[in-house]
């Protein structure tokens, strides 16, 4: 049973096995790059980047007004996708931005897969806890129960149950802020 492939067949699986590859190399290196949040919702960084339209209606319906667009200063592969800094404004995970997605750049599924945006880091040199001052204001800010905890004392974050939407730093009393929202490793 020999079957003959045309030339344009050929070159299609050809294309298709390239840009597979490619695909597979350069995927997981533009993730490690990655420096910044995307909104809530996003999918992988190199299907987001080619998926994106960049249309800005995320930025638009945002009620948080946390949603920023990227502007050609940060680069031609960045430029006018939307990303977030929940350590300056933090984000409600409305959904909004889900729901207004023309694409599958910001979906409910990539949502339920990963529901978080970073973990929430303590500066323990700027932490009242940690110069014996009772505070507990980012515990009570917290809208995700048991995501942060005082344990004698001392701020304890649940990296497992932490969102990092940023509440918590918008209400830190320190002078300088205690708590910094990183990326989370998927």
């Amino acid at each position: 049973m020999s079957e003959k492939l045309s030339r344009r067949e050929f070159l299609n699986l050809n294309w298709e096995s390239t840009v597979g590859f490619l695909g597979n190399f350069l995927a997981p290196q533009i993730e490690m790059e990655r420096d910044f949040f995307r909104p809530p919702g996003s999918c992988d960084e190199l299907e987001f980047l080619t998926t994106c339209t960049r249309c800005g209606k995320c930025q638009n319906i945002c009620p948080e007004n946390c949603i920023s667009i990227f502007t050609l200063s940060s680069g031609v592969k960045l430029v006018n996708t939307p990303f977030i800094d929940p350590n300056e404004i933090p984000c409600t995970f409305c959904k909004q931005c889900i729901d207004v997605c023309p694409t599958a750049s910001l979906s409910y599924m990539d949502f339920r897969a990963h529901p978080f945006l970073g973990t929430v880091m303590v500066e323990k040199t700027s932490c009242l806890g940690f110069q014996q001052v009772l505070c507990d204001y980012c515990v009570r800010a917290c809208p995700v129960y048991g995501a942060i905890s005082i344990i004698e004392g001392i701020p304890l974050v649940s990296e497992q149950k932490c969102t990092g939407c940023g509440i918590c730093i918008a209400s830190c009393i320190a002078e300088e802020k205690a708590l910094k929202i990183v990326l989370k490793s998927l």
